[in-house]
């Protein structure tokens, strides 16, 4: 009788944690298993570093508005595949726009969506289920980084959100895609006191061990919240648009007094450029090869931007495309570069 009941309590307890962590799809997005079979066949081009590695010292590739796939941006592409082709290619920062969901689709309101990943007045195309149009959401994609993370358990992610949308709506709908889910993999600034305190952070295998591994950044929202924490808190940003050191490694325009910058122990660097920018800065190869990024985070140090230190998130456009085409050439990429600052860091 004993060995069963231990049976029993053994297969309840599987039963919670496969359904813990079991995949969760909405009903709108059809497209799903189609997105990770293609996500599967990508090379993963990132080493996963060890345990030991503190998240301050945790450096990774990351796409720049990660949302704008031609699924949803048939002109205006920036990433060539949805954000799980991104991710199961290595990249593990995600750069994207989030506005306001005014728009009533009274089928899709019922899964609690309120908040867009795309400007359908603006820039975004749609696509049709059923005859209704459907747009790119906040719960699109954020369930499916949930799930990739559900897949691939030693996986650190951070997520930069240039909101648009209202704070409140963000995290309600965070809060249903936890609860949807039944599964919360979110650091979130009540976890870990001494990066608010000190700016101080968890080693990733504490991360790991304590499923703490999606960080949420707010670009505009300056205070924290349940769920993300205010970026310029934290991270020290570079003026992105040009591969010139004189420029690139320069500042962004700071809001912070200087006492507000004490908690800042992360860097986030942009290599990338709109349309009035340098063009170098929008040669998708260049920012992605092993030998000109490496050439300009050093001429960075020198210079002491972010006081010396070097990124954490390298952000670039058209990751897919510029990386399988430096690989073909059989040159060095941005993920070579990260994987080998990840040791490296380890060591100090």
């Amino acid at each position: 009788m004993k060995n069963l009941s231990s049976i029993l309590m053994f297969m309840i307890l599987s039963t919670k944690i496969s359904a813990s962590t079991a995949p969760y799809i909405p009903s709108y997005d059809d497209r799903y298993t189609e997105d990770l079979q293609q996500a599967n066949a990508n090379k993963d081009y990132f080493k996963e570093p060890e345990d030991e590695l503190n998240y301050a010292h945790y450096r990774y590739v990351g796409a720049h508005s990660a949302e704008k796939y031609p699924r949803f941006f048939a002109e205006y592409v920036l990433q060539e595949q949805p954000m799980l082709g991104l991710l199961g290619m290595g990249v593990r920062g995600l750069m994207f726009n989030v506005y306001n969901f005014v728009i009533n689709w009274s089928a899709m309101v019922r899964e609690g969506l309120s908040v867009i990943c795309s400007n359908p007045t603006r820039q975004a195309t749609v696509f049709r289920k059923n005859g209704k149009p459907l747009y790119q959401t906040l719960h699109y994609e954020m369930n499916r980084i949930f799930n990739f993370l559900k897949s691939h358990p030693k996986a650190v992610i951070t997520v930069l959100f240039d909101d648009f949308a209202d704070i409140s709506k963000i995290i309600r709908d965070m809060q249903e895609i936890i609860h949807l889910n039944n599964y919360d993999p979110l650091l979130k600034p009540s976890d870990w006191a001494a990066a608010q305190q000190k700016g101080e952070w968890p080693t990733l295998g504490w991360m790991r061990k304590n499923n703490k591994r999606l960080l949420l950044f707010t670009q505009s929202y300056n205070r924290h919240t349940k769920y993300t924490w205010p970026e310029k808190h934290y991270f020290w940003e570079n003026n992105y648009g040009s591969v010139d050191p004189k420029v690139t490694c320069s500042e962004e325009k700071e809001t912070l007094v200087e006492r507000d910058k004490r908690k800042r122990s992360l860097v986030s660097f942009g290599c990338y450029g709109g349309m009035g920018g340098d063009p170098a800065a929008r040669n998708r190869r260049l920012c992605a090869y092993y030998g000109e990024a490496k050439e300009l985070i050093e001429s960075c140090k020198k210079r002491r931007f972010a006081r010396g230190h070097i990124f954490n998130a390298y952000w670039i456009d058209h990751v897919v495309d510029a990386v399988n085409a430096l690989a073909k050439d059989n040159k060095k990429t941005i993920f070579d570069y990260v994987n080998e600052l990840n040791v490296v860091s380890k060591k100090k």
